[in-house]
């Protein structure tokens, strides 16, 4: 980094939540973190809990004004929906009276039910006070163009660490599917576990399942156990670092139901560990994955074409390496080293 860059990179500061927590974004500010210098984070939550993150939030409130002081003058916030845009929109708010211009950076892909939800006037109220967004794909850069007729909308692809040579377990072993994210509804887990349940005679012994993630633990193991499916699947929790590199070092595919989604990092992340992507086109993903190249695309919720995809890798394993390869030629550009600096051309523009 040059000492230009690197005078901008001290004029910004980050809010978003703890990259001590789980999740996509605590990914993505991770990698943020490690590979770009002079980054500052202020956090807005904590993963031990509620009155633990009033005080963490309340302590980043303090520190806003003293950061304006010291020179900082952009404030970029990361943010998803619910909870999270309703303590990130009260950092806006403090971050402009205190005289910083807002970039506010997009990570949610339930943000247009949310949106309706609580209004779309009142979602604007909160956008207006930015300078410029950040979104994650073409599809939600046009929508907060559309929605929101806002011309400063920037894509900034979520960065993703790109192996050198990645490990894939042989293809005479049973296809091995792996799925990385949060247990709940809205990632299609529970729909994955009904489609093993019907397959399962047919596939007991021939297709595998490992599931990283957290969220609803107890549900997901309920299920496994009482479905008979203990053989076929495994559950081990949320995943970082080594466990992640094993659990990726370990499948042929990873599969990603979901029905909401900005762009998911564990997709980009399987891409470059050369994997081939069974998921849906919900948000950013069909950007990224195309079906019979690096991947099968297939409705949200339709169980018979999630089943088919399954099937398609599980009858043709010439397939896999072919489309891992394509993918990971793909994710190139999402390298941490790029993505790094295209964010700091955001900067340098605002």
């Amino acid at each position: 980094m040059t000492p230009q860059e690197l005078e901008i990179m001290h004029k910004v500061l980050t809010i978003g939540p703890s990259i001590k927590g789980k999740g996509g974004m605590e990914s993505v500010l991770t990698a943020y973190s490690e590979s770009i210098p002079g980054f500052r984070l202020l956090p807005t939550n904590s993963p031990k809990g509620t009155v633990a993150g009033f005080f963490v939030a309340l302590r980043t409130a303090l520190t806003m004004p003293i950061e304006r002081l010291r020179g900082r003058s952009i404030l970029h916030v990361h943010t998803a929906s619910g909870k999270s845009f309703v303590r990130k929109a009260a950092f806006i708010r403090w971050g402009r009276f205190l005289g910083y211009k807002v970039i506010f950076h997009s990570h949610c892909g339930a943000s247009k039910d949310y949106f309706r939800s609580i209004g779309i006037p009142k979602a604007r109220r909160t956008l207006e006070l930015a300078s410029s967004i950040v979104v994650l794909s073409q599809s939600w850069k046009e929508y907060y163009e559309s929605t929101f007729h806002f011309s400063d909308v920037h894509i900034l692809n979520n960065p993703v660490y790109i192996p050198v040579a990645p490990a894939s377990p042989a293809s005479s072993e049973p296809l091995r599917l792996l799925f990385l994210g949060k247990i709940c509804d809205d990632k299609g887990i529970f729909d994955l576990l009904d489609v093993f349940t019907r397959h399962a005679d047919r596939w007991r012994g021939r297709v595998r399942l490992t599931i990283g993630g957290m969220g609803e633990d107890e549900r997901l193991v309920r299920q496994i156990r009482e479905s008979g499916l203990g053989d076929m699947i495994e559950f081990i929790g949320w995943v970082t670092d080594e466990k992640k590199e094993k659990a990726f070092a370990a499948s042929h595919i990873l599969i990603l139901p979901s029905y909401f989604e900005g762009l998911p990092v564990s997709i980009l992340e399987a891409m470059a560990h050369r994997k081939p992507i069974i998921s849906t086109p919900v948000g950013g993903i069909p950007e990224v994955v195309e079906t019979h190249r690096n991947g099968i695309l297939f409705p949200p919720g339709d169980k018979k074409e999630m089943a088919q995809a399954i099937d398609c890798y599980l009858l043709n394993p010439d397939m896999i390496e072919r489309h891992g390869s394509l993918g990971a030629q793909k994710v190139k550009p999402y390298a941490t080293e790029t993505i790094a600096e295209e964010l700091l051309q955001i900067y340098k523009n605002i």
